[in-house]
């Protein structure tokens, strides 16, 4: 009723672009390379292991698709922009130790 399907799904996916264009900020950095563009609500990222270990440590809930580092993040209805940029941050974080 009122679109309210359509409304969650255009957030979800305005939260994977968010999390995608922060993920390529710090590609420059390195430690993580961004696979493609997402398409929906999905995020796509390669990770050094260690990177993978210590956001799981602090709480971090994604998918690992591909041994070596394959990660797939999912925004849902419900994602908030602060969570994102905590995830990007505690990202940094990680690949910076």
């Amino acid at each position: 009723e009122n679109d309210v399907w359509l409304a969650n799904a255009r957030h979800a996916n305005a939260m994977a672009q968010r999390l995608y264009r922060g993920l390529q900020g710090l590609q420059a950095s390195g430690g993580v390379q961004v696979l493609h563009a997402p398409q929906a609500n999905g995020v796509f990222a390669q990770l050094p292991a260690p990177a993978i270990q210590a956001l799981f440590a602090r709480g971090w809930k994604f998918y690992e698709f591909i041994a070596g580092g394959g990660c797939r993040f999912m925004c849902a209805w419900d994602t908030t922009p602060e969570s994102v940029d905590a995830l990007l941050a505690d990202v940094h974080a990680v690949l910076a130790d």
